[in-house]
Parts: C-alpha cells; structure tokens; sequence
C-alpha cells in the first residue's frame, strides 16, 4: 500500500509530532510505504529529512498559489497513491481541488475543532468555511478525539465518515527517571495565543503565597499581552517567557509539573509528552484531557474556572512538598506507553486504510 502524508510544512506544534511519528511507523508496517508532502520547506520537512524519511517539498509562492495544484495530482497519479492523508487546513483545502481527479482515496485527520482553526476575521472566515467544505468532501475523517465528532456532525459531515483514533508517539523503552526540582517548577509548552489561555494560569498564581517557578515555552500573538500581565502582577521573578524551543526535552527534565490551562484541544500532543517525561499534568477539561488524566496522574478542571485551577496547583504543591508528584509522574508514563505508542497507531491507520480500499 502506498500512501502519502499531506500538511502546509509550517506546523511547529503536537501536529507536526503527530505527521512525523505516523510516518515513521506506517513504514515499519509491512508491505505499507508512505511519505511525506508540504508545500513549504520548515519546521515539518527539517524534522522528516532529519529522521531519513521520504519527504517531498511541491513549493508554493503563498498559502493561495494554486499553480501547485496540477502538480499535487500529477504527483498522486504519477506515484500509484492509493490513500492521500491531509493533515491541516491548506491541505485539506488544497486536495479539495482535485480529489475527483486522482484515483486515491482521501482521508483528513482532524486535529482540532475548526471552528477555531482561525481568528473571527473575515479572512479567517473564509478559511474556515473553505476548510468545512474540504471535510464534508473526503472520503472519510479521523478524529484526534471522539469529542470533535458531534461539532463535525453539526457542520454536516455524514457521521458514517467518522472514525475517532487517538494522538501517539515513540515512547521510550523504560520509564524515565525523574528528580524533584528544588523550588516547585512548572512547566506550559505551548503557542501563545488564545485558545491556549496562559492568561488562566498566570492570574491562578497572583494569588499563591509559596515559592514556585513557571516556565513558559512557546512563542505567539498573545506574547505581549501576556508579558504585560505578569508585570502588572509582580510576577516577572516568578514567570520566565523561554520563547520556541525545537527541543523542549531540557525544560521537561527541569520541571516537576506540567499545567495545559487550553480553552480547546484536540488530543494534545504535550500530554504524551509530559507522560514520556514522567511530568503528572493539570489540565482544563476539554478535548481528550479527562479521557487520558486519572486522579493518579494529574487533576482535570474546568475551563477558564481560576479558582478551581488555583486549588489544583495548591494540592500539586503539596504532593511536591511530600516528594508525591514523582510517582504520579511514573503512573503517568505507563499508561500512556501502553495505550498511545505510534505502532499502536500506525496499526489502528493501516487497518482504516484498508478497509477503505476493500
């Protein structure tokens, strides 16, 4: 089976993770070859070609340069695609164009909820709608998180077209071992723009009265606002803004929890990753977070509720003071390992793949 993997090629975030674990092991798969295609060379392609996977860069001179498209299709044709997977709105976008025209069969993984894919602009109004019309048009659609699937039924997607999956990534062999930080270190990986609301956890900490570090990694739109705030709260010693880091595993290593305080999310990548870290994590309750945090891995609250994340940090404070962060750490990492490995995935794709083509 060949099948070819489709993103813009600017994606910084768990996205990308996703596209390049599923690569990875899709090709671990027997008798499966795939490979990837974006429309420009970035953080996406450099990871690809880093890890010696087969990566094609179909240059476009912006997001609405649709000379790219007979390439797209001579490309499909020409190489026997039997399933394209877009990944991402210009995409998505993009295989809409020519999906009457190729003789793959086209699945979309939904990654995030699209009616917040873009700003309530009127530019980002018509990405959005253009993106809506790519989904109803595929052949089927994998979600990240089965919550996605009533807002995807309520755009008019046929519900027989949906198939909820779930994120992975290549954990390691044995579960890592941690070390209790000597001020309690938190830690949020993360775009800093609105959906991902830092603006929640940073008002929740004004008000807490005991030593602690956050580390912000991520950078974004919301940077200023966000640095404004923290000023005007007296907690510039307290709150670092690192900026985008490619590899976030030293931050991960220094940290004793990880907060995701996020008004929406799909199946966030940063759960695996705090997991693969032994990092138990606070969360907001949406997307897959309740689904995949235990009261012995972390603690889920609602979303924009400061007083009930304020409360979660306080009883992650106190667990931290008795050495008790770490072990939840450790549950953490196992059961992720054995629930959301990218060879259980690949395994869970391939299937869906062939029961397509049947």
């Amino acid at each position: 089976m060949k099948t070819l993997q489709i993103n813009a090629g600017n994606e910084t975030g768990g996205g990308r993770t996703v596209i390049i674990n599923l690569l990875a092991a899709l090709n671990k798969e027997e008798n499966h070859n795939s490979q990837l295609l974006v429309f420009e060379k970035g953080p996406v392609s450099d990871w690809s070609m880093k890890k010696g996977l087969p990566t094609t860069i179909m240059n476009q001179s912006s997001q609405f340069d649709l000379r790219v498209v007979h390439r797209l299709k001579k490309f499909i044709n020409d190489n026997q695609i039997d399933v394209v997977n877009t990944h991402g709105p210009r995409a998505n976008f993009l295989m809409s164009l020519i999906h009457k025209k190729v003789k793959a069969k086209w699945v979309i993984t939904v990654h995030s909820d699209p009616n917040v894919d873009f700003p309530d602009t009127l530019k980002g109004k018509i990405m959005t709608k253009l993106n809506v019309r790519a989904l109803k048009k595929a052949d089927l659609l994998t979600l990240v998180t089965p919550r996605f699937q009533p807002i995807l039924e309520k755009l008019g997607v046929a519900r027989a077209k949906i198939h909820p999956i779930f994120n992975a990534i290549e954990f390691r062999k044995q579960a890592p071992q941690t070390t209790r930080q000597p001020i309690f270190t938190m830690i949020n990986v993360a775009r800093l723009v609105p959906v991902k609301n830092q603006q929640s956890l940073i008002r929740a900490l004004a008000d807490l009265d005991f030593d602690y570090r956050l580390q912000i990694i991520g950078n974004g739109v919301d940077e200023p606002k966000l640095k404004k705030l923290t000023k005007r709260l007296n907690l510039e010693p307290k709150i670092d803004f690192v900026g985008f880091k490619d590899d976030t595993t030293p931050y991960y290593d220094n940290a004793d929890l990880f907060v995701l305080p996020s008004t929406s999310e799909g199946f966030s990548m940063v759960l695996l990753e705090s997991a693969n870290h032994g990092l138990p994590m606070i969360v907001t309750d949406t997307g897959s977070n309740a689904s995949v945090i235990a009261p012995n891995t972390g603690w889920v609250v609602e979303i924009n509720n400061i007083e009930q994340l304020k409360k979660a940090i306080l009883a992650a404070h106190e667990k931290w003071e008795n050495d008790q962060l770490r072990p939840m750490g450790q549950a953490f990492y196992q059961y992720c390992a054995k629930n959301f490995s990218s060879t259980h995935l690949a395994k869970t794709v391939t299937s869906i793949y062939q029961d397509m083509l049947k």
